[in-house]
């Protein structure tokens, strides 16, 4: 069975910054050519292997591992082998992942890291059959892998060659397959449990990436028994996983027309970004003049995606003023309305009380997994308190994350309108968050739309009133009841704003690659390396429970926080090692939570986290800082406990009709604490076991 694909990118590996790049160490055996580069074959453990060398290496060595057919539409290896990647693969056929498979790779891992000097974590591709190689060899070796991009892939053996599925299988390479596992018979190969799809909580613990490209009508790798499992329980264990579905594509043709979405997975999660050029000297904070839009560079690319009738995904990233049902849904309807032939899809990608902060974390997962062509971006409200130097930094992260996962994907920054903007909006300056925002934008040509002017202008007309608890005047629009979040009729200008903004982004728009603009960066502390890790139960010891994602909290939250693990039992802890700078909990706050105990490299912080504040009269998402400013080349333990005091809770009787009683009422009781995920810039080195968690 004869698989092709395109030939992809490999990862660059976190923790190998500061190591200087040697030249390319010679390898024994045959030297030839291959598409222009240095092709060394010779054998390792007594298997033919091949490694294609770049001119100059990149630093870190990255590289590329491919599990079965090396060469077949080889553009995209040669552009990799350009920017300084190897390419290498090891021929062991008809092997279909064994055991036998893994420990020939594993001899390879060696001879390429040990003595050569590869990156610790290769990216690997595993093209149909090649997905048993790659899945088997990573499960066994999840530290060492950075990613893994699956076309079409067999994630199960009974599936395919054994056709016990909808798929007619392969008898000729079932019969393979029995005789190198050792089984005696159907029976026991259908009773083996050492399918990748029976084993991933090993990459979802260590936080690796998936991709999945498939075809719907795939007749010979039916996706529902390989892709659609993997999927499945992969989100289940708090993994993440990208989907790219070719609608009424059988198993061939492999790859992609446009391999851009391939290429850019691997680019956002090499775990150390190349060197950048900084800007000539740090930029300095300045205020800017507000403009109801400034079109730079546009957004030719989803214009042009538009324009021609295909199907467009865009994104809403931001706060509450985006997750409500208001401009965001217009927005997307009126994109609808205006490009009829088009099928615009949305991405709800706003959580409420958030800003850049966590969005950089969180951009991966709740937005670019689901492959946008337009990102609006809305954090000006609810970064209005931050320093623009804190600002650049996450802002930045999200632009260039973005980029790097897909360069053709567009970006719009948005501007919001709040109580105590006003003052300078109406001296024509956008305020402090909105003008660091714009300074940023203008480094890398990104279209803004400024909603709150025309707001302000409003309301000096005397057309708007900005917040009131009853409508006005008629004639007069009732902007919101609390000053930040419009009414219907406040989202109504935020949409109309985008309409009347249309034909300037429109006529400035040309389209193209943004990933040149990576090449230099606007402060050199972005946090572009910013991940999302779920938390796995290797990491708790105590009493946890994983909350059922059906009911209560985790229906509740499950969708941003993935499997939510709660304890409500001091002493329990959850224990964590990672190699960075900051580290942080993506975790809930509620009327009945605890306290924290959180512990850096042995050391305790003197007071506990509180998991309770003075909006706690319900539960919501929230982040919990752990360290920050860390060395970033040393490996850190993080211990957070349970607290056995409850916190004091009289920061919420204001807001209580009878705080004496209710606050003891059961709704306030508890030591409760609830996690989903890490937050780390830089990468998890191990989630140390445990056997005490019941």
């Amino acid at each position: 069975m004869f698989r092709m694909a395109f030939a992809l990118t490999a990862l660059c590996v976190l923790g190998f910054s500061g190591i200087a790049v040697a030249a390319d160490a010679p390898f024994p055996g045959t030297k030839s050519e291959w598409q222009g580069f240095d092709r060394y074959d010779f054998e390792v453990a007594g298997k033919p292997v091949l490694v294609v060398c770049p001119k100059e290496a990149a630093p870190g060595r990255p590289w590329i591992w491919h599990g079965e057919f090396f060469g077949h539409k080889p553009a995209p290896d040669v552009a990799l082998l350009k920017q300084g990647f190897h390419i290498v693969h090891m021929r062991v056929p008809d092997q279909f992942g064994a055991p036998s498979a893994v420990a020939s790779w594993n001899e390879f891992y060696k001879e390429l890291t040990g003595k050569y000097g590869f990156s610790p974590k290769p990216g690997l591709v595993g093209i149909s059959r090649g997905g048993l190689y790659c899945y088997n060899w990573a499960i066994a070796n999840p530290d060492k892998v950075a990613g893994i991009y699956g076309d079409a892939p067999v994630c199960d053996f009974k599936s395919w060659p054994g056709g016990k599925g909808t798929g007619p299988g392969s008898p000729g390479e079932w019969q393979k397959l029995l005789a190198v596992h050792g089984f005696q018979n159907d029976a026991e190969a259908i009773a083996y449990s050492g399918n990748p799809v029976d084993n991933l909580a090993p990459l979802a613990k260590a936080g690796v990436p998936l991709l999945h490209v498939f075809g719907d009508a795939d007749e010979v790798v039916p996706w529902e028994e390989n892709t659609g499992l993997v999927a499945d329980r992969y989100k289940a264990l708090g993994g993440n996983i990208t989907l790219i579905r070719k609608e009424g594509v059988k198993h061939h043709p492999h790859g992609l027309e446009d391999s851009t979405p391939i290429v850019a997975f691997f680019t956002q999660h090499a775990a150390a970004a190349p060197a950048q050029a900084a800007t000539s000297s740090p930029p300095e904070y300045h205020p800017v003049t507000a403009e109801l839009v400034r079109p730079r560079g546009g957004l030719g690319n989803v214009l042009e995606k538009l324009k021609k009738g295909e199907t467009v995904r865009v994104a809403y990233l931001g706060g509450s003023i985006t997750a409500a049902n208001g401009w965001r849904i217009k927005s997307r309807e009126w994109l609808a309305k205006t490009y009829p032939s088009a099928k615009v899809e949305e991405i709800h990608a706003a959580i409420g009380g958030t800003g850049s902060d966590l969005g950089v974390f969180r951009v991966q997962r709740d937005a670019l997994s689901h492959n946008p062509d337009l990102l609006f971006v809305e954090f000006s409200v609810n970064d209005g308190g931050q320093a623009p130097e804190r600002i650049w930094r996450a802002m930045e992260g999200i632009v260039r994350q973005t980029w790097a996962h897909n360069p053709r994907t567009d970006i719009c920054f948005v501007y919001t309108f709040a109580v105590g903007q006003e003052p300078f909006l109406e001296k024509g300056e956008c305020p402090r968050a909105a003008s660091a925002m714009e300074m940023l934008a203008d480094f890398y040509a990104i279209p803004s739309i400024n909603f709150s002017k025309r707001i302000v202008e409003m309301q000096q007309a005397g057309k708007l009133v900005y917040k009131q608890d009853k409508a006005p005047e008629e004639g007069v629009v009732w902007f919101s009841s609390d000053g930040v979040h419009p009414l219907d009729a406040g989202h109504a200008i935020y949409q109309q704003v985008i309409e009347e903004s249309w034909p300037a982004i429109e006529a400035a728009s040309r389209g193209g690659d943004h990933s040149e603009k990576l090449e230099s960066a606007f402060v050199t502390d972005h946090w572009q390396a910013a991940k999302m890790i779920p938390v796995s139960q290797e990491m708790l010891s105590g009493q946890w429970d994983a909350l059922p994602a059906t009911e209560g909290l985790g229906k509740s939250f499950g969708n941003r926080l993935g499997t939510i693990w709660h304890t409500g039992e001091p002493g329990s802890k959850l224990t964590f090692q990672f190699r960075g700078s900051l580290a942080r909990l993506y975790d809930l706050v509620g009327p009945n939570g605890g306290q924290a105990i959180v512990t850096i490299d042995g050391k305790t912080n003197p007071k506990p986290a509180p998991r309770f504040d003075s909006y706690c009269t319900y539960h919501r998402l929230a982040t919990l800082g752990l360290s920050e400013n860390l060395n970033t080349d040393e490996v850190h333990t993080v211990v957070v406990e349970v607290h056995p005091d409850q916190p004091d809770r009289q920061s919420v009787a204001f807001r209580l009709k009878n705080p004496e009683q209710e606050l003891q009422e059961p709704k306030y009781q508890g030591t409760n604490l609830w996690v989903g995920q890490i937050l780390i810039l830089g990468d998890l080195v191990t989630a140390p076991a445990s056997n005490q968690n019941r």
